[in-house]
């Protein structure tokens, strides 16, 4: 491809993240200057709080920023949109619309075609197959902290969080350890960029990789997952080339992104309240419903959906062809469904979205679970007084995925 034609593709890939104007169905009330991937309030340190301030307005607003889109702010329709998938399909998950160009099935399949793709994924997150990948969790993680524990500090991030959910996703799809530090590159440029050029830069290299992988496994299968996304080339209701490609980077940025981010936004709250750290410790007991509070209250995804058709809901005339985004974040944060949702309660027995609603709920939720409860019996039980390093504080990001870029902790040794 000739220089001029790939910098008009970068050009016409950023201009999607351009402000539009409001459309005339839109009520000037509705409108807010809400930018997701740059919120006011984020260099203050805290994505949530940035978000948060979308509860002082309408439960629906209407944004001109990347291309111009719907937010819905509250649990109840966050919940809603993900069941309602005849009118707010998943075919199109990315906002702006057009900016993540490839077909990622099962994400961006409705049902009941969305199916036949999930079957392929389902059979790797069975609870034996978890159960097995609990006790390598366990092995790895006590292996890392036996390495960062000497120091008395450590940047979490990409000294643990970015660490072991990888190396345990590497084993699922069967790819090779020592590449981690380059998939994890690729996979925080494409989901955290907002230039055009680094963004598809690392899709296209992650594509390009993928598409070799998946030729060897297909002419030398094993029992990994990336070989039974090859082996759909042989099944009859097999489309294209285009479907294998789109799994296998679904499950590639999946796998490297979602835990690690977690588990950095439970480690800050943790680092900053020994007093829970406290009741862990003496509460094992009580790691399982901490983690559905913890996931309830760091909702990681802002993605989008495809409205079908014209559509009216609670005073809201959408029309088709708009996009909406359904930010867990915000419902994670309704006041509306949690007493004081701010704050962390381990008393608390919540019922969250974290993990989706609907036939596209997260089909990797029951290993995240597991690795988060590896990480607070093993973590608290070796470093029970950590404290974040007042010399380098925590910095966050907003996007597709909430995320942490840097966590700076500190300890005696």
């Amino acid at each position: 491809m000739a220089e001029g034609e790939t910098a008009d593709i970068y050009a016409r890939h950023q201009a999607l993240y351009d402000r539009v104007p409001v459309p005339a169905h839109v009520p000037p009330e509705r409108v807010v200057d809400f930018d997701y991937l740059h919120p006011a309030g984020l260099e203050e340190g805290d994505v949530y709080t940035a978000w948060k301030r979308l509860h002082d307005g309408p439960d629906i607003v209407w944004t001109p920023c990347n291309g111009g889109h719907w937010i819905v702010t509250r649990g109840e329709d966050v919940r809603y949109v993900q069941e309602n998938y005849e009118v707010f399909s998943h075919e199109v998950f990315s906002i702006p619309r057009g900016s993540s160009p490839i077909h990622m099935p099962p994400l961006t399949v409705d049902p009941p075609l969305h199916a036949r793709y999930r079957a392929i994924l389902n059979p790797f997150f069975t609870p034996s197959r978890v159960r097995t990948m609990r006790e390598k969790a366990e092995e790895l993680t006590r292996e890392l902290i036996g390495r960062i524990k000497p120091a008395g500090r450590c940047e979490f991030v990409n000294d643990f969080a970015r660490v072991m959910p990888v190396i345990m996703f590497l084993g699922i799809v069967d790819l090779p350890i020592d590449q981690r530090e380059q998939f994890v590159e690729w996979g925080v440029t494409f989901m955290t960029s907002t230039d055009s050029r680094e963004k598809l830069s690392a899709q296209e290299k992650v594509v390009a990789y993928l598409r070799q992988v998946l030729d060897e496994r297909y002419a030398d299968p094993g029992d990994d997952l990336l070989s039974k996304i090859a082996a759909w080339r042989d099944n009859p209701r097999f489309q294209g080339e285009y479907e294998m490609i789109g799994m296998a980077v679904l499950v590639f940025f999946g796998g490297l992104d979602t835990v690690a981010n977690m588990l950095s936004f439970i480690t800050r709250y943790l680092a900053q309240h020994p007093e829970a750290r406290r009741r862990l410790i003496e509460e094992p007991d009580l790691i399982p419903k901490a983690t559905e509070e913890f996931l309830r209250r760091f909702g990681l995804s802002n993605t989008g959906r495809l409205i079908t058709r014209d559509f009216d809901y609670k005073g809201v005339s959408f029309r088709k062809d708009e996009m909406i985004m359904v930010p867990i974040s915000l419902s994670s944060m309704d006041d509306r469904l949690y007493r004081c949702p701010m704050d962390i309660d381990l008393d608390r027995d919540p019922v969250h979205n974290t993990f989706g609603n609907g036939p596209h709920k997260c089909v990797g939720n029951a290993l995240a679970r597991a690795e988060i409860h590896v990480f607070l019996h093993e973590w608290l039980k070796a470093l029970p007084d950590f404290r974040l390093d007042p010399d380098h504080p925590p910095v966050t990001h907003s996007g597709a995925v909430n995320g942490v870029n840097s966590l700076h902790l500190v300890w005696d040794v």
